[in-house]
């Protein structure tokens, strides 16, 4: 931002002065010709002063010869016809005018100044005073007023350069202020105040906006921690209080029968430490698991309250197959999708891994047919459930760095897609 603001601003200055610079040159090199002009008139003046009339060629020669002598100059008769100096052997335009009785001058190859002689006597023009200039005089003169314009101008450029540099650090920091402030606004550590002000209006006010939002985000954490500390505190008690029982009561009761009660107990307590760790971010990056053997557990953990509700699982675990992703967030994942399928879909469950280039897939397939939109599925608020177990299981899999999808809808598929513990 620092840099587009300085470029425009020194892009703007040299634009105007180029478009100031060339109308400006031109006519201070029009100037310096027409103050020669106006010098060399000056140098006919006195010129004319001294010349006697009749005209005496002796005279103009001993004129011609003084040190302070005009510069080069010719005298021509009535008749046009050059009778000193060097010029036009016959009369051109401007000689013809001044015979006419009136001055000129013109400034195409060199300098020219063009006087009539008149007899102050009869007011009759009985000759042209010709003098001439080289146009070399002009052209140093503007050359050396181009330079200074031009070293004027790279001081300006210099002058603007450092002027736009400090004005861009102005208006830039306070945006990069307000970058710094907003990704600072998820970590939920401590409310954010306003930025000091800056002058600017708009950058106050998206401050002041951006200060009112971190306090509404932290509160908001604030009180989704407390809830996720209740929740672990609230349900840890009575799960060790039922485990303690479940086992106070091991010698009387069937020992399988306990046995599956602690396992499912000890699953529950999986799953709250897991949601609370996903809630926290703190699920471990870069774990691996076997997707076969997470089929396989999947089957495991559902046979019997599949079979209760008279429908049969069927796990096809294949290959062994290693994924990226933690085992308990594959578990949770599958148990949604378990879930879902036991409660909406008909007919058999299949369960099967597959893989696939750079990773693989577990499927989880029912019965079940119908439309179902690919993307409102996995809303929050949609559904009997309101979405939220399919919703989570999605989040749970884009935490791994995989993908949930409704891969086909007859019969009703949902995959699982992981990345390959080598994909890069």
């Amino acid at each position: 931002m620092r840099r587009r603001i300085t470029e425009a601003i020194v892009g703007v200055s040299a634009l105007i002065l180029v478009v100031l610079g060339i109308p400006l040159a031109l006519a201070v090199h029009s100037s310096i010709l027409d103050s020669e002009v106006v010098e060399l008139q000056a140098s006919a003046a006195r010129a004319l002063a001294e010349i006697a009339v009749p005209l005496d060629l002796h005279q103009i020669e001993h004129i011609g010869a003084e040190p302070d002598a005009p510069p080069p100059f010719s005298v021509y008769d009535a008749s046009g016809a050059v009778i000193f100096g060097i010029g036009p052997s016959s009369a051109d335009p401007a000689i013809r005018q001044a015979l006419a009785g009136n001055p000129t001058s013109t400034t195409h190859d060199e300098i020219v100044v063009v006087t009539p002689i008149t007899d102050h006597a009869t007011e009759r023009v009985v000759g042209v005073l010709r003098i001439t200039e080289p146009l070399t005089g002009v052209d140093h003169r503007s050359r050396v007023a181009w330079l200074i314009m031009a070293v004027a101008g790279a001081l300006a450029l210099i002058i603007g350069w450092l002027i736009a540099t400090r004005v861009a650090r102005r208006l830039a920091q306070p945006v990069t202020d307000l970058a710094a402030v907003a990704s600072r606004i998820g970590d939920g550590s401590v409310a954010l105040a306003p930025a000091a002000p800056s002058g600017i209006a708009e950058i106050d006010t998206l401050s002041t906006a951006l200060a009112d939002s971190s306090a509404r985000v932290n509160a908001a954490l604030a009180r989704e921690r407390q809830f996720s500390a209740d929740v672990s505190h609230q349900l840890r008690t009575p799960l060790t209080a039922l485990r303690l029982r479940l086992e106070s009561v091991a010698a009387e009761q069937p020992r399988d029968l306990v046995t599956r009660a602690l396992d499912d107990l000890e699953r529950v307590e999986q799953t709250v430490q897991h949601l609370l760790d996903y809630a926290r971010d703190n699920i471990p990056a870069g774990t691996t698991s076997r997707l076969d053997e997470a089929v396989r557990r999947a089957g495991a953990r559902w046979r019997e309250q599949v079979g209760r509700n008279g429908r049969t699982i069927v796990v096809a675990a294949g290959e062994p197959l290693q994924a990226r992703g933690s085992p308990a967030s594959i578990d949770q994942i599958l148990d949604v999708l378990i879930d879902n399928a036991l409660r909406h879909g008909t007919g058999e469950i299949r369960i099967g891994a597959r893989r696939l280039a750079g990773g693989g897939a577990i499927d989880v397939s029912d019965g079940g047919t119908g439309q179902i939109d690919p993307d409102l599925v996995f809303r929050r608020g949609h559904g009997a459930d309101l979405g939220i177990g399919l919703a989570l299981a999605r989040s749970i899999a884009e935490a791994e760095g995989g993908r949930l999808i409704l891969a086909r809808q007859d019969p009703t598929t949902f995959s699982l897609i992981l990345l390959g513990d080598d994909a890069e």
